[in-house]
């Protein structure tokens, strides 16, 4: 019963993101390069960016409100967090987000709001989908990069990003690979770099994110694969060799 209800408030939260999604994208329907905008495009552009405005402003003054700790999310840099995270897979919590669900979301949009234009759409209640198949599978083992391997092929075939814009400069290797497996994959190698803390003081997190999805790049290919044959060991394989080039 808890289960449907944390998936029920998830799936809420998402719709509201969902919308908001469609809003902006069509905030840009008066601007073209090639043509002079209509009086039709300049008005769904200004309506689409007030709606825009309102449901930012809705969003923030409901969480301010309600519950100011919503954004308090977790930073992979905290000591311990590889343990706090794959403790949470069996939380299902309806007051806030399970920690695991929490720090998956959060590196998904840092990751994305670093490496693709805006706008895109990350669901979470697909992450937390991934959370409860991993507690159903019962994924403990003394080995992190083991149950990274699990987690990452749970958020790979769950697929929380729905949509993404077109991919920044430096970045092109999203345009050519599932973006699901390219982003989980680096949020899963920062949480294993960062395990016992902030592994270089002169770091924040978007850079780490950045050198961690750098590191990533080369093995997408055969990560990729391993998620086709559902490998999760295979997985866990490319990660550790990953790490071993930090």
């Amino acid at each position: 019963m808890t289960d449907h209800a944390v998936c029920m408030a998830a799936g809420v939260r998402d719709g509201l993101r969902t919308a908001q999604y469609y809003v902006r994208d069509m905030s840009h329907a008066d601007a073209t390069e090639t043509a002079q905008p209509t009086v039709l495009s300049r008005g769904v552009g200004w309506a689409a960016r007030l709606a825009d405005w309102l449901l930012s402003r809705a969003a923030d003054l409901s969480i301010r409100i309600f519950l100011p700790s919503w954004r308090n999310l977790p930073s992979p840099f905290a000591p311990h967090m590889m343990e706090e995270v794959t403790r949470a897979i069996g939380e299902n919590r309806l007051a806030m987000t399970s920690l695991f669900t929490a720090y998956f979301f959060r590196a998904t949009r840092h990751i994305l709001d670093r490496c693709a234009e805006p706008p895109f759409l990350v669901l979470e209640h697909r992450i937390d989908a991934a959370r409860r198949l991993l507690a159903e599978r019962n994924i403990e083992s003394p080995s992190r990069v083991t149950v990274l391997g699990e987690v990452l092929l749970a958020l790979a075939e769950t697929r929380a990003i729905a949509r993404i814009g077109k991919a920044k400069t430096g970045y092109a290797f999203l345009d050519g690979t599932d973006p699901n497996i390219a982003v989980m994959a680096t949020a899963c190698l920062a949480l294993l770099l960062a395990e016992e803390g902030k592994p270089i003081e002169t770091l924040d997190e978007d850079e780490f994110f950045a050198i961690a999805g750098a590191l990533i790049a080369p093995r997408l290919p055969a990560m990729g694969q391993a998620i086709k044959q559902r490998d999760a060991a295979a997985l866990a394989s490319e990660l550790a060799q990953v790490r071993e080039l930090y």
